[in-house]
């Protein structure tokens, strides 16, 4: 009877808007300059990320304040950690329990990228979008260089420079899809293994599945489709998101790894954590795109 009256149920008419000045002020009013009541976030999501010979499904949890310092732990589908890493002022610090090893760049987003990971922003700048938060990648006062009206309604705004140098709104002031072009420091599988993406490096991020689509109250999207050169994607799919009002306590957020770990500075300047005292001081990047260890200090 429940799936029977859900069936019946009228379909939710969102409000469309079809002109362009409209539109891009219902996406800023809703996204952007909407006033942030809440200091932090907790999100559970599952990560699957595909390359056209292999798909690896994870667990994330990405918890913090959208200040910093932020949290981002990853488990392998039986639960087993993969991976726990921490961004503040001073970067990111990463510690993989299976190698017992360390990572540090000052840079979070350049750190991220060496170590693999898909997304082409910062982890502050992925929390702040997972909660529907998009100041931090395309300001209020960043002007549009062209604007283009879209087949299925909404607007396509182009920008000269930045991270994203695209902005697709759909017709009721959602964001859709973003674009940008990847970083030098980030390699696809592809590229890993010898390939030459032809043409410019570009990323694309979809958003799909806003809650008020099944007559739910609105909020932020929660499905994020990730494309990459070379048929590379990573879908990104929220299970609970819940802001909050008060700043987390540092403690929860620490990163404090064991001190028979191995510490390698991805930029060769980090300082390892404290107690740490196997250190390595060369590195590049092997065949798996993951840093490779060459002399101790």
């Amino acid at each position: 009877m429940a799936l029977a009256c859900a069936a019946c149920a009228p379909k939710v008419e969102l409000p469309r808007f079809d002109d362009v000045l409209a539109n891009k002020s219902a996406f800023q009013d809703r996204f952007v300059t909407a006033p942030m009541f809440a200091t932090g976030v907790a999100v559970r999501a599952s990560l699957l990320y595909s390359t056209p010979a292999r798909t690896n499904r994870t667990d994330v949890q990405i918890f913090g304040d959208y200040g910093r310092p932020l949290r981002l732990d990853v488990r392998a589908g039986l639960g087993t950690m993969v991976a726990l890493m921490r961004e503040d002022a001073s970067g990111l610090l990463a510690y993989y329990p299976g190698k017992k090893a360390v990572y540090a760049h000052m840079d979070p987003v350049i750190g991220a990228q060496l170590l693999g990971l898909p997304f082409p922003f910062s982890m502050r700048d992925l929390a702040l979008v997972l909660s529907g938060h998009f100041r931090s990648l395309v300001p209020p006062d960043k002007a549009p260089s062209e604007i283009r009206a879209l087949p299925d309604g909404g607007f396509a705004y182009s920008y000269a420079k930045g991270p994203v140098r695209l902005l697709a709104v759909d017709a009721y002031g959602r964001p859709q899809r973003l674009e940008g072009e990847l970083s030098p420091y980030f390699k696809t599988q592809a590229e890993r293994e010898g390939e030459v993406v032809s043409g410019p490096r570009v990323w694309s991020l979809v958003f799909s599945d806003y809650p008020e689509d099944d007559g739910d109250p609105p909020g932020p999207a929660t499905v994020l489709t990730l494309n990459l050169p070379k048929g590379e994607s990573a879908v990104l799919r929220v299970k609970a998101l819940d802001e909050r009002g008060l700043p987390w306590p540092l403690k929860s957020l620490s990163l404090v790894p064991p001190s028979d770990s191995r510490f390698m500075a991805l930029d060769r300047q980090s300082p390892p954590p404290p107690g740490i005292t196997d250190i390595v001081t060369g590195g590049s990047e092997n065949e798996h795109g993951q840093p490779e260890e060459k002399a101790h200090g």
